[in-house]
């Protein structure tokens, strides 16, 4: 394999996960979450500014544009949204909880906002809740102990199982993220359950479901839970049910039932075999299993004893039972290791089991090495169990080939070798692993001859396992490195420096036609665990090794709080974060956030200072400091290509605004949500562009208007037309100081604010009126119009929609003119001129016919039957 970044094979191409020359949300989300992840890593103050800034997508994604996932990529692949929670005033909660058919429902009303939980605890002591809203509210981790009780009494099993949903982290409504952005959730903090509720469960263990069991066996409490079950039965199924998250919760249950066995049963084989065959099985409770050791069950047919139980036993019980078991039998005790339902953790019990069996003294049999395959799972742990078993079975050699310390182990327990006087031969000779290893170690064992190696490798290439032996020793040449394969990577991250250097190198996924770096997640994380793990690098040297950065990142993001070596990681990390943002100043994440997902080099390289890298650190700076700088540069040219975003976006959102020549958005939906985006960065920019390019400031509330008002917010028009009106004011622009007037008129009329509008609207209309501009002129004039009849002032608001009509008029706009008329016909309708209110009706009737407006006509026609009608009824 002559160059790594080349392979793809079926791992890596499993792994890639782009879509095509694209940055969809997700990928944002995903490239988003490492750097919020980095943030946190800060002393509490500098990562509180970080999250500040991060909370906008960033200036420089307008270089990149960041568009939503397409339908069949958002979860589920229908590209449905989870509709929003909706809040309820507190007096409202109680009874739409009474009144919720489904526990989603009742999910929904609470995760909406925080719940007060006294005002539900006494609603409940006075009419206790029904099934369905007991379920969701005992469900929430903030739930009271006394009210969790209370809902527990009288008891009902799914009630009780819904104590499992604590479990999980339920993001509140605050915390959700946008829809589409499926971006991984922080893993949820450990629960444990109160000593009141446990007490409340124990008497019903035999009707709880697996996940709630999983709560109940905590490491200090398992011999409660096991003394108190009436089916063991079941508890044991539970057990085996666990999966890999739940590891020391299965070994704390049988050692917890081991100390019961061995208090009981003592050194007696007999008894031991007859317990291992029955508690499995044993339909009622530990006490009821030992009782009833020396008496036969009726209809049991006999079985192989569970090696589980076995495993529990001293030493030379274990020894003196297993000396009496075929190789059938002994199959049949490790049956719960291997069937469906525990082969996901059976390596790590079986493997456990096994290293009992070596301690005990029971001599190797070929049926312990079919069981091989779990020290995958195991033989860090216990290494021993591989070497006792070497020779029995080729699993084992072959994983000592990819292991250096299994390797060593198995070599140190046979016998020494002589030194090889032709080294290259005697290796060609016994390619195997371990054999190799005894070479090796007898004749270089310090100074390996890698010259001669190299030569005899190009001359005809050495067996593979033969390299594998090699690349665990100094100085590994890269001429043989490219001989090994890297699939997986975490077979190559395990053997020395230089091997492992090359598996971090080889992270990301190699296909050139994604633009954005993709990382597989598990190939990321295995490999970088076996480099930790084995210590062939420290983490500095793995921080400025592995590329991207971005898979350094997803490597800490996904590290459990309790792994062992996750502090370290984070301190290493935190120590490059911290230096990196000191020296960068405002902007620092924004450009981490925005250069991330396109980022091949490693986290030193990405924080490392760049050509351009303060132009978003300038613009940040000088919102709070603005002064003049020269019209041309890195930070005019960003303003103009955000410009050029901000209008390509609003051309989908308004039809027939200025759209840019430049290539915009695929359609209306992506350009809404770019915009959602990248609104909490608009205040900053339009103060930077008030001194750098005013024309975008004056603009951006005209542009904006129509998208504030569709997503609700037309209030955050207000200050963008304020700063636009000073910015026109300060440099003379008068047509866009009018605009500026104009646009908050508009918001302070969709916010029905009319007193405050009608001297606004005024203004506007007194500064238009001097540009000549009758359309916009006539524009503010009706909404002028509207904020007049909206206060009940019929006279000047009829004098503001004449002056309206006039206008359009002489701009020849005759839709226009045709909705004033109607606007105006309300108003002298309103007025009680019920004579003028037709005749500017069929005004608007003449008007939307000349210009086929077929949906306005037949508007009009109807308002001027009703205006005919009415006035009919008046003369009579």
């Amino acid at each position: 394999m002559a160059n790594p970044a080349e392979n793809s094979g079926s791992t890596r191409s499993a792994a890639a996960s782009g879509h095509g020359r694209t940055r969809t949300a997700s990928d944002a989300a995903e490239h988003l979450s490492r750097i919020q992840w980095a943030a946190t890593l800060l002393p509490p103050a500098e990562a509180a500014r970080a999250a500040a800034e991060l909370a906008a997508t960033g200036l420089a994604a307008a270089a990149v544009p960041c568009l939503p996932a397409e339908r069949d990529e958002s979860e589920g692949g229908e590209g449905r949204h989870t509709p929003p929670a909706v809040r309820l005033p507190d007096e409202q909660l109680i009874p739409a909880l009474r009144a919720a058919a489904t526990v989603e429902a009742c999910d929904a009303l609470l995760d909406a906002a925080p719940v007060d939980w006294d005002a539900v605890a006494a609603a409940h002591a006075l009419e206790p809740f029904g099934r369905t809203p007991s379920r969701g509210l005992i469900a929430r981790r903030d739930c009271p102990d006394a009210l969790t009780a209370a809902l527990l009494t009288p008891w009902h099993p799914q009630v009780a199982n819904r104590l499992a949903a604590r479990q999980k982290a339920r993001p509140s409504a605050a915390g959700r993220p946008p829809a589409r952005w499926h971006a991984p959730p922080p893993p949820a903090p450990p629960y444990e359950l109160p000593d009141t509720v446990r007490l409340l469960l124990l008497p019903w263990l035999s009707r709880l479901r697996v996940p709630l069991l999983r709560l109940l066996l905590t490491a200090d409490k398992t011999r409660e839970v096991v003394r108190a079950t009436t089916r063991l039965d079941r508890l044991v199924a539970a057990v085996d049910r666990c999966d890999r998250n739940h590891v020391e919760k299965m070994h704390a249950f049988w050692d917890t039932v081991g100390a019961e066995l061995r208090a009981a049963l003592e050194e007696d084989p007999t008894v031991w075999r007859t317990a291992a065959e029955r508690l499995p099985r044993h339909q009622g409770s530990l006490r009821q299993l030992l009782d009833g050791l020396g008496e036969p069950v009726p209809g049991s047919r006999r079985r192989s004893p569970d090696l589980r139980v076995l495993a529990q036993a001293p030493p030379k019980v274990l020894a003196a039972v297993l000396a009496g078991l075929d190789d059938k039998s002994l199959e049949g005790a490790a049956e719960a290791f291997t069937r469906s339902n525990g082969v996901r953790m059976g390596g790590e019990l079986l493997g456990a089991a096994l290293a009992r069996v070596e301690r005990a003294g029971v001599p190797p049999r070929r049926v312990f090495a079919h069981w091989a395959h779990t020290f995958s799972y195991a033989w860090e742990r216990e290494p021993a169990v591989a070497a006792w078993l070497y020779g029995l079975d080729g699993r084992v050699d072959r994983l000592a080939r990819t292991h250096p310390r299994l390797r060593r182990r198995i070599a140190a327990a046979q016998p020494e070798r002589p030194a090889a006087t032709d080294l290259v031969a005697e290796l060609r000779a016994n390619p195997g692993p371990v054999q190799a290893q005894l070479v090796l170690d007898a004749t270089c064992a310090d100074d390996t001859p890698w010259t001669r190696l190299v030569e005899a490798h190009t001359a005809e290439p050495l067996p593979e396992s033969v390299l594998w032996v090699l690349a665990a020793r100094p100085g590994f040449p890269t001429a043989l490195l490219g001989a090994l394969p890297t699939e997986p990577l975490s077979n190559l991250a395990g053997q020395g420096p230089e091997a492992a250097r090359m598996a971090l190198a080889n992270l990301p996924d190699p296909n050139p036609a994604h633009n954005l770096v993709h990382c597989n997640p598990a190939i990321v994380r295995s490999t970088i665990h076996r480099v930790r793990s084995t210590g062939v690098l420290d983490d500095r040297t793995v921080l400025a090794t592995a590329r991207p950065a971005g898979a350094v990142l997803l490597y800490g993001s996904g590290l459990s709080p309790d792994a062992p070596d996750r502090d370290s990681w984070n301190a290493a990390c935190a120590k490059l974060l911290t230096d990196a943002a000191s020296r960068s100043g405002p902007g620092f994440w924004h450009l981490l956030a925005n250069r991330l997902p396109t980022f091949k080099g490693t986290l030193p390289e990405l924080l490392a200072p760049q050509p351009g890298d303060a132009t978003v650190a300038w613009l940040y700076e000088l919102a709070e400091n603005p002064v003049e700088l020269p019209q041309a540069g890195p930070v005019p040219a960003l303003l103009e290509r955000y410009e050029t975003q901000v209008r390509a976006a609003i051309a989908h959102v308004r039809p027939g605004a200025d759209a840019p020549s430049a290539p915009g958005f695929p359609d209306r939906e992506a350009a809404l949500h770019w915009l959602d985006c990248e609104w909490a960065t608009l205040p900053v920019v339009a103060r930077v562009a008030s001194t750098l390019r005013p024309g975008l400031t004056i603009a951006l509330p005209r542009l904006l208007d129509r998208y504030l008002d569709s997503r609700g917010r037309i209030a955050e028009l207000i200050p963008l037309a304020e700063m636009a009106r000073q910015t026109a004011a300060r440099v003379g622009d008068r047509q866009g100081e009018a605009l500026a007037w104009a646009n908050l008129g508009v918001a302070l009329n969709r916010l029905r604010r009319y007193d405050e509008a009608v001297p606004v609207n005024e203004q506007a209309r007194a500064l238009m009126s001097r540009t000549g501009d009758h359309d916009r002129e006539g524009r503010i004039s009706r909404n002028l119009g509207t904020a007049l009849w909206s206060l009940r002032r019929y006279p000047e608001a009829i004098a503001a929609y004449d002056r309206a009509r006039i206008l359009f008029r002489g701009a020849g706009l005759p839709v226009r003119e045709g909705n004033v008329c109607r606007d105006l016909a309300r108003t002298l309708r309103d007025a009680g001129r019920m004579a003028e209110a037709a005749a500017a009706c069929r005004e608007a009737v003449a008007l939307f016919g000349e210009t086929g407006r077929d949906r306005e006509l037949g508007e009009a026609k109807r308002e001027l039957s009703r205006l005919t009608l009415a006035a009919s009824a008046r003369l009579r």
